[in-house]
């Protein structure tokens, strides 16, 4: 059973004859009283600073589990973006990979095929070389037969004149095969 202040300031006792002294006894109750209220007051005090302390701490229990389930989150976001990073940069290489390769291979087929192509213009080269030699030549063996049938006639009118004539063709021949040995 809970004694309060205001049950000792109300408690009466019966009454003896050798009793203690009624004054003596309501003055220790009334003191007894005060400092049972005291500790009471002080209790109550207590009791709701540790109500508000366990309230707190409930709070500070919430706000760490959400900052830890924060941290938790994070860390596996952290992780997931990490991981995503390493696979795009590793699609961009692959991709980058590629693209070089595909640029050498073309690369490669336009080299092999300007080859071809030089190699069939020397090809046309040297045959448009050949063509024309033997076309100037022919054309030269011409007139070295016109020359001569001139040279007959001439001949007969002037023999000197047509030795010089001869010279200088044989001058205009010998400088045009220099120019296809060349």
């Amino acid at each position: 059973m809970k004694i309060t202040p205001l049950d000792i300031r109300k408690q009466e006792f019966r009454k003896s004859f050798k009793g203690y002294d009624k004054n003596e006894v309501d003055i220790f109750l009334e003191m007894l009283a005060k400092e049972i209220e005291n500790i009471v007051r002080d209790n109550k005090r207590m009791s709701d600073q540790l109500k508000e302390l366990d309230s707190r701490i409930e709070d500070y229990k919430r706000m760490e589990k959400t900052l830890q389930d924060t941290l938790t989150s994070t860390q596996k976001t952290t992780d997931e973006i990490r991981r995503n990073a390493r696979k795009e940069a590793e699609m961009i290489l692959q991709k980058a990979k590629l693209q070089a390769s595909e640029i050498i291979e073309n690369a490669a087929a336009k080299v092999k095929d300007l080859q071809s192509q030089i190699s069939a213009l020397r090809n046309q080269k040297d045959g448009f070389v050949i063509q024309l030699r033997s076309f100037l030549s022919s054309q030269l063996k011409m007139l070295e037969e016109v020359e001569i049938i001139n040279a007959k006639e001439r001949n007969k009118k002037h023999s000197s004149a047509e030795n010089e004539k001869t010279e200088e063709l044989e001058k205009a021949k010998t400088k045009v095969q220099e120019l296809f040995k060349e």
